[in-house]
């Protein structure tokens, strides 16, 4: 969705019969008047006594204002034959989810009671667009989120990460102290929106790993930084021990 693509796209829509050229009746007959409406398509329904008159469509033909004694065998009456077609559709960058590209004049021909040899305009095809979830990055809006996981030695002291893109890698530097959940915006390496063209932003949500497994010398380290904090000055563990103290 960064550049946008193309897609070949196979559907079935209604074409007019050719074998009847869109009549529905059997070749070398010819619809009939409609005895219903007298070839109007539209009837008048009395109600309320006599009150009150509706006009409505014909229940005979339907409004077409004929009938078809002998229907045509291809279509069987119908005017109209379901034809597949494939056809190169084009999908714009930064669409979005569930999104639709309108292709005018792909979709089927006018109903057969409006114009039962197909003249006129031609409906629209709407294709739905299903983007496919990435590996690495999350979607929101123009926005795109990924995970970066990171040590806690890095996450204490520091560091510098080669962080992938859309179209490569940039550096990010991690400074010291960084917290599990910190964000990262990186301005410009996002989707690009529908409508602007203008890229959206790359945040990078920092999740510190924790080791399961410690080697004897790393247990050893750890132990001994474990030996010179002093939890009573660090403030979000002054605050939890106070919550305690205050509780009991």
């Amino acid at each position: 969705m960064l550049t946008g693509t193309e897609r070949d796209v196979e559907f079935t829509r209604l074409d007019v019969c050719e074998v009847c050229g869109g009549t529905g009746a059997k070749a070398g007959t010819e619809p009939e008047t409609c005895p219903t409406c007298g070839g109007r398509g539209k009837v008048q329904q009395a109600g309320m006594g006599g009150m009150f008159r509706m006009v409505t469509v014909c229940p005979t033909c339907r409004g077409r204002g004929t009938i078809i004694k002998e229907h045509c065998p291809a279509c069987k009456g119908k005017g109209r034959v379901p034809r597949k077609r494939v056809l190169s559709v084009k999908i714009p960058a930064g669409i979005h989810e569930g999104q639709a590209v309108r292709v005018q004049g792909e979709g089927e021909p006018p109903p057969l009671e409006a114009s039962p040899t197909g003249a006129g305009v031609r409906g629209d095809l709407h294709v739905v667009v299903r983007v496919k979830e990435h590996d690495i990055f999350k979607r929101d809006g123009d926005h795109l989120l990924m995970e970066l996981p990171i040590g806690f030695t890095q996450a204490a002291l520091g560091t510098e990460m080669d962080v992938p893109t859309l179209t490569g890698k940039v550096t990010q530097t991690i400074p010291r102290g960084t917290q599990h959940g910190t964000l990262f915006r990186l301005h410009g390496e996002g989707l690009p929106n529908l409508r602007s063209g203008k890229r959206g932003d790359l945040i990078l949500v920092t999740r510190v790993e924790i080791p399961k497994k410690l080697s004897e010398k790393q247990e050893k380290l750890l132990r001994e930084f474990a030996e010179t904090e002093d939890q009573s000055v660090m403030p979000e563990s002054h605050g939890f021990l106070k919550k305690i103290r205050d509780l009991f």
